[in-house]
């Protein structure tokens, strides 16, 4: 773990390793994600020269590094060196963050008749496993605590984490993946009762299943032949047989794959859906109220996301596309506005923006209304966690080594955001009450950094 550097020779010879490190993390990062190379080499020229500019002013990074320290809060064993917040922020009395209020850029609805703000304890940051990317909070071991999951790219392994229950964890134990690890789905895909895996990596061809036992670990890899680059997953009954199937998006390639369960942790062959611009996520939900899962998938290069309307024997049919902002990366489907109806709602990288349409209940969807996020949004999450029974918005931000924060107001607009940091290069999000005291607390998976930022929540 790096100290604070408090002579200045230490200070820029530092960032420039720490230049150097981001860059190359940043290439491999945009180059998963389907960016060009010329978006590529400009993003990474316009940071160079950020941090170029840091280094001759000679106070960045001692700003980036204070608070650091070698060793993490007690309960924390065998996880890593861990640190406090690994960007600066300030603390209000009782040390939680109220966040940086921002405008509503993208010109958003703002808060009338405002809900309370979200507020979370300072985050702490954990070294974890290289390039961690997905994550899932889920009681593992069936103590009545939540415990984590980690897919780490570049390490190859996932990591298991035992919740203690009062916000740290302990024991983590790493299992064998496959390099590029990255996206999985916690589900019981046996019917024994316990949760098990579901597993894609990037350079991968095959789909990955380890099954629990309950206790916190898995059994060897079973493998599925699968399709090339498939990048995240996602789980349901896309044929009615009560047995969960699962679905992936192929980066890229730019295909959607159904791989139909048998209901004993194996799949059948994959049947690829029809093709678009380069996909990297999906989602699964009835769209149209005839009882059978459709699927939002997104294009990134076409802008847009289209619809595909299940007809409930795991076939889909392509009805429409709705436009989106520059380079959609992320699809979710929920509820928002409490009609019983999904909405839908995208991650825009390249106009660093949140998209919302909400759903009608008949398989269309109302104007997209986009709200402001920071730079280079990747992952969206959402959860009530200021108490008023409303959904909340949590957005990571992979350049910005945040997430923004939007309280919702209940019928599908959300009031003007809130920003916490994170470690460097935030990917992904959970959120779940890890200390039972019944306030939704978040974590968030730093790529950069190889780290994990734990966000307490307050009120």
């Amino acid at each position: 773990m790096m100290r604070m550097l408090r002579r200045q020779g230490s200070k820029r010879a530092a960032a420039s390793l720490m230049k150097r490190t981001r860059q190359a993390s940043l290439f491999l990062l945009l180059s998963a994600t389907g960016l060009g190379c010329a978006a590529t080499d400009n993003l990474i020229g316009t940071i160079a020269a950020r941090d170029n500019a840091g280094a001759e002013a000679g106070g960045g990074l001692e700003a980036t590094l204070e608070g650091t320290a070698d060793a993490g809060p007690a309960g924390f064993a065998g996880v890593g060196e861990a640190g406090g917040s690994v960007a600066a922020g300030t603390a209000n009395s009782g040390g939680a963050f109220a966040g940086a209020g921002a405008p509503d850029a993208a010109g958003a609805p703002g808060a009338s008749g405002a809900p309370g703000d979200v507020t979370f304890s300072a985050g702490i940051d954990y070294q974890i496993g290289q390039s961690p990317r997905g994550l899932a909070l889920a009681d593992l071991t069936a103590d009545g605590k939540l415990d984590l999951l980690v897919a780490n790219w570049d390490s190859a392994s996932l990591s298991f984490l035992r919740g203690v229950g009062d916000g740290t964890f302990t024991d983590r134990v790493d299992y064998a993946a496959s390099y590029k690890a990255n996206s999985f789905v916690l589900e019981d895909l046996n019917s024994d009762g316990r949760l098990d895996i579901a597993l894609v990596a990037y350079e991968s061809e095959s789909l990955k299943v380890l099954l629990g036992a309950g206790d916190g670990s898995f059994g060897p890899i079973e493998e599925f032949p699968g399709t090339p680059n498939m990048f995240t997953v996602t789980s349901g009954d896309v044929n009615n047989d009560g047995k969960l199937d699962l679905v992936t998006a192929a980066g890229t390639v730019g295909s959607a794959t159904v791989f139909v369960g048998t209901g004993d942790g194996k799949f059948a062959p994959p049947n690829e859906l029809a093709t678009g611009g380069a996909c990297f996520s999906v989602a699964l939900g009835d769209l149209d109220a005839d009882g059978n899962l459709d699927l939002a998938r997104v294009n990134a290069d076409n802008q847009s996301v289209s619809l595909l309307f299940g007809a409930g024997d795991g076939s889909f049919v392509q009805t429409k596309d709705l436009a989106t902002a520059a380079h959609p990366i992320f699809v979710t489907l929920e509820d928002l506005n409490r009609d019983g109806q999904l909405d839908m709602v995208t991650a825009e990288t390249d106009a660093s923006e949140v998209g919302v349409r909400l759903g009608t209940g008949n398989g269309d969807f109302g104007a997209r209304v986009g709200y402001a996020t920071e730079s280079f949004p990747t992952y969206v999450v959402f959860s009530d966690l200021n108490g008023d029974r409303a959904k909340d918005m949590v957005v990571v931000n992979a350049y910005a080594n945040s997430v923004s924060v939007r309280a919702g107001m209940g019928d599908g607009t959300f009031a003007s955001k809130q920003d916490f940091p994170t470690g460097f290069g935030p990917t992904q999000a959970a959120i779940g009450d890890l200390n039972g005291d019944a306030i939704s607390d978040l974590v968030v998976t730093n790529s950069i950094s190889g780290s994990m930022t734990v966000l307490l929540g307050a009120r």
